[in-house]
């Protein structure tokens, strides 16, 4: 119980941030301490109840030894009425022996109470403790993966940058098809050029010759 009450005072004043930081896993890391914050709540209360029964048993005890010292003070004053002083000393004795089982008996119910109390006080700061995690656990889920709304606004700017490479797509192929065109152009004015040469060189041929 002890080694249990240390490590729950050590979950309780846990730095989560500090753990976030260190954790590669942060999500992870948070959902084993979550799991471990509850076992410990589930222990600490089971222990705590355990106190409470082991209370009313100090002190249901007490009530008998209470019950027993008062007895044998009777039988003290008996012996005493009956000149027997020796009877009166031992029933005197036993009484006080009693008394001291009693105050034992109740000593240590209150002890249980205290200690029950103790472990009630370290689950609340446990329970605390588990709806911090938690919330810090949604965080990081939300950080992680984009809500529907983000998701949506994502899609919506992929589609846009989508859009731009497409007109920019057709933008290159209509350029690069209107090169292609022109250069097919130039090329036939080009052949049409050394046709229109080749026939200029013959016709000058052929007229020196009729001279």
């Amino acid at each position: 119980m002890f080694e249990l009450a240390v490590r729950a005072k050590e979950l309780a004043s846990s730095n989560l941030n500090s753990l976030i930081d260190k954790a590669v896993n942060p999500a992870k890391m948070l959902k084993l301490l979550m799991a471990e914050l509850e076992e410990a709540v589930i222990e600490l209360t089971r222990d705590a109840a355990g106190l409470d029964r082991s209370a009313d048993r100090f002190t249901l005890e007490s009530e008998r030894f209470d019950a027993a010292a008062q007895t044998w003070a009777d039988k003290a004053k008996l012996a005493m009425s009956r000149g027997r002083e020796d009877l009166a000393r031992g029933a005197l004795a036993e009484r006080n022996a009693a008394r001291d089982a009693a105050e034992a008996q109740r000593e240590a119910a209150g002890a249980a109470r205290d200690e029950a109390a103790g472990l009630r006080a370290s689950v609340a700061q446990l329970e605390a403790k588990h709806g911090e995690t938690k919330v810090r656990l949604l965080k990081v889920l939300s950080q992680a993966s984009p809500t529907p709304a983000s998701a949506a606004a994502a899609r919506g700017k992929t589609d846009a940058l989508m859009d731009r490479f497409a007109s920019l797509e057709k933008r290159i192929d209509y350029a690069a098809g209107k090169a292609v065109t022109l250069d097919q152009e130039l090329a036939t004015l080009a052949h049409e050029a050394a046709l229109e040469a080749g026939l200029a060189a013959l016709r000058k041929g052929a007229g020196k010759k009729k001279k």
